[in-house]
């Protein structure tokens, strides 16, 4: 009975790591996605030559180093939790007797009608469609085994990257070929209306670069993510010791030198063509390390106090991942300040930490009085044909 009771504890244990590690997630894709609107927000010059408002020094550093520490590793991790979840979803409808795939259809196409509204109104990077379309691909692939699952997950990945080392810029200015950036910047720091048409004017274009620039990449990380729960990684504190152990070391010693190097190209102090290549290759490593870190701190007595109010946001993630591209849109496109174009990169940065502060607060404060975010409460309705709770029973205030 004790030894149970213990299985149950380091299960519970397990899954609120899950959930530091989705706020976690939460924090690198603020981070990297203000940077990236902003940019793209505030670009002059003319069509033929777009170059960015901001280009003094202490600009140039604060976007090499979101591009060298940040940059296509975070959405990589929260794809690697979308395929875990994924194998907590079916194991949920079995101990309920019923199909998984009805459930995973209507919530995958909830997620796509959610994420179109997003990209539409609000952030034209949205990546919830694209979650939604993989996710069907998912469960076609649901029966894989893990160690097949692994190996298609590393084919995919590594022949997909090949692309990246062609020679050429890789970066959100590479959408001039598609779109008149300084024409748009300055539509998105007007008006409402005029902001609301470049948005619905670009969405389909910069999906499509999203698509092919994450589609696989994610495709391949939902796969990591199904091996991952299939062998239970969370909840068998022994294999979750050494795949940690394992991965802290290789992502650090493949990773920092590559970031290293993307750091110094950005920066101008030397030229290498291959390194946005390199980048591409070895963000699952990093990405991974970083994971391994995480899960490291959260077990200790004396950090873990410090990850743990990432938890609250992890549960809500979806709604703060909408709730961010809010509050983007309202500081600096013409929905509300427009200051894309007045705010240098540090300012973006501290007012994206201020952002992420204030979502641990608003979280923790609105799981202590529902049980669900608004879009979590929306995607489980969807998913279950069922209308959820919407208030905690007072007895149940504050409870965790």
């Amino acid at each position: 009975m004790v030894e149970s009771r213990s299985r149950a504890a380091r299960s519970a244990e397990r899954i609120a790591e899950v959930d530091i590690l989705r706020g976690f997630a939460l924090f690198g894709i603020l981070i990297t996605n203000a940077i990236v609107a902003t940019t793209l927000w505030s670009v002059v010059g003319t069509r033929e030559n777009p170059v960015s408002h901001f280009a003094g020094t202490a600009d140039v550093l604060v976007r090499a180093g979101v591009d060298a520490l940040f940059t296509g590793r975070f959405y990589l991790l929260f794809a690697f939790l979308f395929g875990y979840s994924f194998t907590l979803q079916i194991a949920a409808a079995e101990r309920a007797g019923v199909s998984p795939t009805p459930r995973l259809v209507r919530r995958a196409v909830a997620l796509l009608a959610i994420g179109a509204v997003h990209a539409y109104l609000l952030w034209i990077g949205d990546i919830l469609t694209l979650y939604a379309v993989l996710c069907l691909i998912l469960i076609a692939m649901r029966a894989m085994a893990p160690r097949t699952a692994v190996i298609t997950a590393v084919v995919l990945y590594t022949i997909w990257s090949a692309w990246s080392f062609i020679p050429g810029y890789h970066g959100v200015l590479a959408f001039a070929q598609f779109a008149d950036l300084p024409a748009l910047a300055a539509d998105y720091t007007g008006t409402p209306a005029s902001t609301l048409a470049a948005q619905t004017s670009v969405a389909p274009g910069f999906a499509l670069m999203i698509w092919f620039g994450q589609g696989v990449p994610s495709l391949a990380m939902f796969l990591l993510g199904l091996a991952a729960g299939k062998r239970a990684l969370f909840t068998d504190p022994e294999l979750l010791r050494r795949w940690s152990s394992r991965v802290l070391v290789s992502g650090l010693v493949i990773g920092l030198p590559v970031s290293a190097m993307t750091f110094a190209e950005l920066m101008n102090w030397w030229h290498l063509p291959v390194v946005h290549g390199l980048q591409m290759l070895v963000n699952p490593a990093v990405t991974f390390a970083y994971v391994a870190a995480i899960l490291v701190a959260a077990r200790s007595a004396r950090l873990g106090r410090f990850l743990a109010p990432l938890a609250p946001a992890g549960r809500m993630a979806a709604t703060n991942y909408i709730g961010q591209s809010i509050v983007l849109v309202l500081v600096y496109t013409g929905y509300g300040l427009a200051l894309a174009d007045t705010v240098a990169p540090l300012g973006v940065l501290a007012i994206a930490l201020l952002t992420f502060a204030a979502q641990l607060g608003v979280s923790a404060w609105w799981l202590r009085r529902h049980p669900y975010g608004p879009v979590e409460w929306m995607l489980r309705a969807a998913t279950y044909l069922t209308v959820p709770p919407w208030r905690r029973p007072a007895g149940q205030r504050g409870a965790d």
